[in-house]
């Protein structure tokens, strides 16, 4: 009795570490960001107010570096700037991965600056990156506490520091809320803008969006009046660049959707689109290419350009 009782026991230790082994070889597997933690701003996310902040790291890279990979992910919606240049801008809606860039042409031996733009109109969100450098060196930069938050854009923020900072709130390592892990998936530079396409005319109107009423503290779907403008470009492809006009106290969230025809222009529906703009900034392009005929503004005022 005693013998199977031992043995039992042996078993069901055995089974207990087989199990711990598989699960830690999992998640070191799963795991392609190491000890690298999301990031946000720090910031009352529960207040649903628009967060719009810049992400900072000055680095060093060794010679005997074999290459450099860059694994990055920002929800909902990021632009990343490496040693002073844009190369690359994405919007997380509908995707569940990294964004792994081959930087290794962009990167140089001794310092390096990374700087990450995030836009979120209510609030919410997370950033996490890491960068390899050979095979056996894995994420020699993370997002971690040493990261700067920037809360207000300026031109030369990246090359260097410029204004106050603050450091980042750490949300955890993976896996985390909604995001889980993710896997690297390659990508590209965002190809250098050739063309500026000016609106060939702006035609104003009165139209109705989707909004939301709490009343007695009941959550009541709903539509409101708005001044709108639609900025005809003729049937074109491209990405859309919003300028503010004139000057805006508190950074406006500007609310949009993309149309063919002129029937669309009264259509009542959930699909649009909006973009934050952060303290200093005065121009914001989204990041996707879509091919349309005009771009609907609702409510504030702003130019738009298509970059080609």
């Amino acid at each position: 009795m005693r013998r199977l009782t031992a043995v039992a026991v042996f078993l069901l230790v055995l089974t207990g570490a087989f199990s711990y082994l598989l699960r830690f070889y999992s998640r070191r597997l799963e795991n392609f960001t190491g000890r690298a933690q999301w990031i946000w701003a720090s910031v009352q996310i529960s207040r649903n107010e628009p967060v719009v902040f810049f992400a900072a790291r000055d680095f060093d890279l060794p010679e005997t570096r074999q290459f450099a990979h860059l694994k990055i992910f920002a929800d909902p919606e990021y632009a990343l700037y490496l040693n002073g240049r844009q190369i690359a801008a994405r919007r997380a809606e509908g995707t569940a991965h990294l964004d792994l860039y081959d930087v290794s042409p962009l990167v140089r031996t001794g310092r390096n600056r990374i700087v990450v733009a995030v836009h979120s109109t209510n609030g919410v969100g997370g950033l996490i990156a890491g960068l390899d450098i050979a095979n056996e060196v894995e994420n020699w930069v993370v997002t971690d506490r040493s990261w700067r938050i920037f809360r207000a854009w300026n031109d030369v923020l990246p090359l260097r520091d410029a204004g106050p900072f603050r450091p980042p709130m750490l949300l955890g390592t993976p896996p985390v809320g909604r995001w889980d892990y993710l896997v690297p998936k390659e990508a590209t530079f965002d190809p250098a803008v050739q063309h500026v396409v000016e609106a060939k005319q702006a035609i104003e109107y009165r139209a109705r969006i989707p909004t939301v009423r709490i009343v007695e503290g009941v959550a009541v779907a709903t539509e409101r009046a708005v001044r709108a403008t639609a900025f005809d470009f003729g049937f074109t492809s491209g990405r859309v660049r919003f300028s503010l006009i004139g000057d805006n106290p508190v950074p406006p969230v500007i609310q949009y959707r993309l149309a063919n025809v002129r029937e669309e222009f009264n259509v009542v529906e959930s699909r649009i689109r909006s973009t934050a703009f952060g303290a200093g900034e005065r121009s914001v392009t989204d990041p996707e290419q879509h091919r349309f005929r005009y771009v609907i503004v609702f409510g504030g005022r702003a130019r738009v350009e298509v970059l080609q």
